[in-house]
């Protein structure tokens, strides 16, 4: 069985310390760094994005984890993405890397780098290398969520959960903070699918997305020794948390005010349902509606129709919550009761709209947030 932990986040499992600092990068004064150590060399699984621009920080982890599969700690910067920087935004990351390894007694390599914030600006190098070996000399085994807080941007909220799984040969606790892989790698990049893959805000993809699962051993398990049903529940409690904090990043959105989970049930493939999904929480049209509580199912079967994803509309049913809206592709009409309470659904801040195309057996969930005045705010003023 498995359980979430009460303020857990990146030092629930053994062996991991963590620290973050102050170091000037933000004009506002928050905490801009972060540091995350394990006490030995964990086995490393990370997934990139697929964005055509590559931040310095994702070129340089591509390329030394071609050479090793293992990492001993990853040291992050916010404010400043040090993305579309050129060679002296790679030679800065590298250098962030190299220090950090210098610092804690490390081999080369050994060190991953992370950076998100504003894009277009060379690193702040002096505050960077002044600010390592603070890390360093902070690190504890309390400190999820200094490093959680380090790592945000425009989050208004701290985005950090941990789990424990009991088994016949012990425990296993995974711990992961975020902002805004037996094949075990197979496993990672399946759960990234459903769950941070499964999201959307904007709809569009960051130059510096970065997801690190890293397995240092310390539990004295390994995944290979677990039954099958233990297995599955090792499966299902990675899947909790990546899903927990990929909904803390859709709740967290620029100025959202809801979370929607969009569920497409009866597709023909998993695949299919999940895109469909995803495009469906991309339209701003949809996320509109969504923010004026406005319970319109032709944005969402609009959408739908429009996603190059296979339906035929006869045969489609639509929900608001547990109100059945569409009926075969026709609206269906609604008492008063029934027009209260898919009033009352819209109004909640968190709730699911389900489409059942009825042509298959697959389905999937994405999650969205509304399109609100502030979105529009954040983000005009965002470098300002």
């Amino acid at each position: 069985m498995y359980n979430l932990l009460e303020n857990g986040g990146v030092c629930s499992p053994k062996g991991f310390t963590a620290s973050g600092i102050c170091a000037g990068i933000k004009a506002s004064g928050n905490a801009d760094m972060a540091l995350l150590k394990s006490e030995k060399a964990a086995r490393c699984f990370a997934v990139f994005t697929t964005n055509k621009v590559k931040a310095a920080p994702v070129l340089y982890d591509k390329a030394a984890l071609e050479h090793a599969h293992f990492a001993t700690a990853v040291v992050v910067n916010s404010g400043n993405a040090n993305a579309c920087t050129g060679e002296q935004g790679y030679k800065d990351a590298e250098r962030m890397a190299t220090l950090t390894e210098e610092a804690l007694n490390l081999t080369p390599k050994s060190v991953l780098v992370c950076s998100t914030g504003v894009i277009g600006h060379l690193m702040p190098m002096d505050k960077i290398e002044a600010g390592i070996p603070k890390l360093v000399e902070k690190l504890h085994a309390d400190a999820s969520e200094e490093f959680g807080r380090a790592i945000l941007t425009t989050d208004l909220a701290l985005k950090s959960h941990a789990v424990e799984i009991h088994t016949e040969k012990g425990v296993v606790t995974i711990g992961g903070a975020c902002k805004g892989s037996g094949d075990f790698f197979a496993e990672f990049r399946a759960d990234i699918a459903d769950s941070f893959n499964a999201i959307t805000v904007d709809g569009d993809t960051s130059t510096n997305d970065t997801c690190i699962l890293l397995a240092n051993g310390m539990s004295g398990l390994r995944y290979e020794d677990l039954s099958l049903s233990e297995q599955g529940e090792f499966r299902a409690a990675l899947m909790l948390i990546m899903q927990s904090l990929a909904k803390d990043i859709v709740r967290d959105g620029e100025g959202a005010t809801k979370l929607i989970e969009l569920r497409i049930e009866k597709a023909e493939s998993h695949e299919e349902a999940l895109r469909m999904a995803r495009f469906i929480g991309t339209s701003n049209l949809a996320k509109c509606a969504m923010f004026g509580e406005d319970p319109n199912w032709g944005r969402i079967l609009s959408s739908a129709g429009s996603s190059g994803c296979n339906m035929v509309a006869e045969h489609t049913d639509l929900f608001f919550g547990d109100v059945k809206v569409l009926e075969g592709g026709r609206p269906l009409p609604l008492d008063e009761a029934q027009t209260a309470a898919l009033h009352a659904v819209v109004r909640q801040r968190e709730y699911k709209v389900t489409l059942v195309l009825n042509i298959g057996q697959a389905s999937a969930s994405a999650f969205t947030c509304d399109l609100s005045y502030g979105y529009v705010k954040i983000n005009a003023e965002y470098t300002t």
